[in-house]
C-alpha cells in the first residue's frame, strides 16, 4: 500500500473485491439468516403450572440474567402467541427453552408454560453474588401459586 502525500490520490495495490456477490444456492447460512418455518404454540393448562406471570419483574430480572435478553424476549413472544393462538416463526432459542423446562414438545405440538417457575439452583449458582443475594430476598417476597393437578 502506498501512502499519499497531501493533495494526491491514494492508491491501493490490492486487487478489487466484488461486493455484490450472492452466496451459491444451498450454501450454509447463519441461523438468523435462514428462513424459519412457522409454528403455532399452545398453552399448558394453567392449573398444572406454578410460577409467576411473564410480565412479573422477577422474570425480567432473573430469567434475563440466566438466559439472556434475546432468549427472554423470544420466550415472551412465544407465550403471547400461544395466548393469542397465532403463528410465529420457529424460535431460535426453542432448544434452550426445552432444556430449561419452559417449553415441551408433545403430540407434534409446542406447549408453552403460561407461568414461569423460579430459577433452579444451577442458574442461581451462576448469578453474580450481589444478584444472588437479591434473588434470595426476592424469592421470599414473591407468591408462587401451587399447581392443582398432577403433571
Amino acid at each position: 500500500m502506498r501512502f499519499a502525500a497531501p493533495g494526491t490520490v491514494r492508491q491501493d495495490e490490492r486487487p478489487p473485491v466484488a461486493t455484490g456477490i450472492a452466496p451459491l444456492p444451498g450454501a450454509a447460512l447463519r441461523v438468523s439468516a435462514q428462513e424459519r418455518y412457522r409454528i403455532t404454540p399452545r398453552l399448558w393448562p394453567e392449573r398444572l403450572c406454578s410460577g409467576v406471570e411473564p410480565s412479573h419483574p422477577y422474570v425480567l430480572t432473573y430469567w434475563t440474567a440466566a438466559l439472556g435478553p434475546n432468549a427472554v424476549s423470544e420466550l415472551l413472544r412465544l407465550i403471547m402467541a400461544a395466548k393469542r393462538r397465532s403463528e410465529i416463526p420457529h424460535p431460535v432459542f426453542l432448544s434452550v427453552f426445552c432444556r430449561e423446562g419452559l417449553v415441551h414438545f408433545h403430540s407434534r405440538a409446542v406447549w408453552v408454560r403460561p407461568l414461569l417457575p423460579p430459577l433452579g439452583r444451577h442458574h442461581v449458582g451462576r448469578l453474580a453474588p450481589r444478584l444472588r443475594q437479591q434473588h434470595r430476598r426476592d424469592l421470599l417476597s414473591v407468591h408462587y401459586p401451587r399447581p392443582i393437578g398432577k403433571y
